[in-house]
This record gives C-alpha cells, structure tokens and sequence, in this order.
C-alpha cells in the first residue's frame, strides 16, 4: 500500500469512494463538485494495487488574513472504504497532508467536522467562526472592518465556488501547520517577547522552544535554548489565537513562575477577533 496524491484521470475514478461514503450527497452536487472542485484540487489516497481504500481532498482557499492573502486548504472528502476503517489509514493521510501543507508554508488547515471528536487528536480545534447568512452578500471592504480572518472571494473563488440552494451553519475547526507565517499577522498592543515551549507532535517544524518576539503588527519565532517561561500545545496555542481560550483559561497557567507578567504579555497579543467562512466544500 502506498500514500500518494492522485493523478487527474485517477479522480474520477476516486468518485466511487465518495459515493459509497457521502450517500447524502445528492447526485447533482456530486456532479458539480467533481467537475469543478476536482479540476485544480489535490486527493491523497491510500492506494493498494491499484484500489483507492481511503482519501482526503485538499481544496485550495485564499484568505484575506488581516489585510494579507495567505494560502491555506480545505480539508474535505476524508473517506475510507468500510471494511479498511480503523487501520490507521486516515491518521496517515491527515499526517501527511499537513506535513505537505507545513513545507509550502500555508498557516493552517481548516475542515468542517462530521464529529468533532474525530480530529481532536490531530490537534483541531473549533476556531469560533461566525456564519451568519446575511454576511455572504458583504464586500471584502465590508468584511475587513469587522473580520481579521475571512475567504478572499475573487475571480479564482469564483471558478471554483458551487452555488448551491441550500444554506446552513458551518462549524469550522483549525489547526496551525506553518507557525512562522501563521504568527506573522499576529501582532501585540507594544513591543514584547518571551520564551515558549511549544509541543506538535506531527509538525516537527513548530515542535520546541522559542523565542517569541512582537511588534504592532506583526511577530516571528526564533529558536531559543533558554529556559521557556511557559509550555502550551499546538492545540491550545491555536484554540488562544483564534480567541477560543482566553490567557487565565491556558493549561498550566496557574503554576507559571511569573504568572502576573506573562499573562500581562498574553493579554496584549491582538488575537483573531472575528473569523468568517461559510464554505461547504
């Protein structure tokens, strides 16, 4: 068995999967999505002689990301064939796919849960979007004034977007993959640093500590050999920047050394204060 992305003729034949998998789906979306979304989408499957026994789509996206398009994929369509669940398959297409997704450099990945529980140890966490149905009319000017993160919808979302009559919530989980260019957009009210140790691991590259500087606009990771003033995970570091912890609600910040100091550094970090994305696929 092998894990490898597939060819453009091997997509459509990766329909089989999704139909025996999605059998809400109906026929005519499934018609539109592998027409439109399969065209310039990536499918890692878990291939053996020649059987595709599970897969996951990367949709590409681009995100206006306080005032910056950054890149980041959809991750959708994780399917297995029933009698290959619980082997391990879709653990090793999510790792690989991040992997992939940390070398280009995307800040993070997004999927929309069928249960939550499911991605919770792949370090997913609900990322506290706001989905309202009269917010899909906005202009992108009118989604800056009150959304740090939100899908920038130019002519590329338009070739790829399927309009599709139906509209519902959609709650989004994330995970940080690319950590530089994640905390990039990550700014605080003044000038700071400190030292952090953070734990990832699936992503070697955002595993360790480092030396966490801030401007205004903006700050940078550096590796340190110092001693950390405080630990988090990938997780929480995600849930604390998507605005879903607050600084006292961190694990193990109640037994931090310089505890009233840190959490004064914390509160100053501009965390993500609106989040808008009501994609389906």
């Amino acid at each position: 068995m092998e894990i490898r992305y597939l060819t453009q003729e091997e997509k459509a034949v990766s329909r089989l999967l999704y139909e025996e998998v999605f059998v809400e789906d109906e026929e005519a979306f499934v018609d539109a999505y592998y027409k439109i979304k399969t065209a310039d989408n990536r499918i890692l499957a878990a291939v053996e002689t020649g059987n595709f026994l599970a897969m996951l789509h990367r949709n590409p996206y681009t995100f206006r990301f306080r005032g910056k398009c950054v890149p980041a994929d959809y991750l959708v369509a994780v399917a297995t064939r029933r009698p290959f669940r619980h082997q391990g398959l879709m653990r090793s297409l999510l790792i690989r796919a991040l992997q992939d997704m940390e070398q280009e450099r995307q800040p993070f990945a997004f999927l929309m849960p069928a249960d939550e529980a499911i991605y919770l140890p792949f370090d997913f966490r609900l990322m506290g979007n706001e989905d309202e149905e009269g917010l899909a009319v906005l202009s992108g000017k009118e989604l800056s004034q009150e959304y740090d993160l939100y899908i920038e919808k130019d002519e590329e979302y338009e070739r790829r977007h399927i309009s599709w009559p139906e509209w519902e919530t959609t709650p989004m989980m994330i995970r940080p993959v690319h950590l530089p260019a994640l905390v990039e957009q990550i700014g605080a009210g003044e000038e700071q640093s400190f030292i952090v140790a953070i734990s990832d691991p699936i992503l070697s590259g955002n595993h360790g500590t480092f030396l966490w500087k801030f401007t205004e606009d903006g700050s940078c990771l550096t590796p340190t050999e110092e001693m950390p003033e405080m630990e988090i995970s990938i997780a929480d570091l995600g849930s604390f920047l998507c605005g879903m912890l607050g600084a006292e609600e961190l694990p193990g910040i109640e037994k931090v050394g310089n505890r009233e100091e840190l959490l004064k550094k914390l509160n100053r970090i501009r965390v993500l204060e609106g989040i808008y994305i009501n994609e389906t696929v």
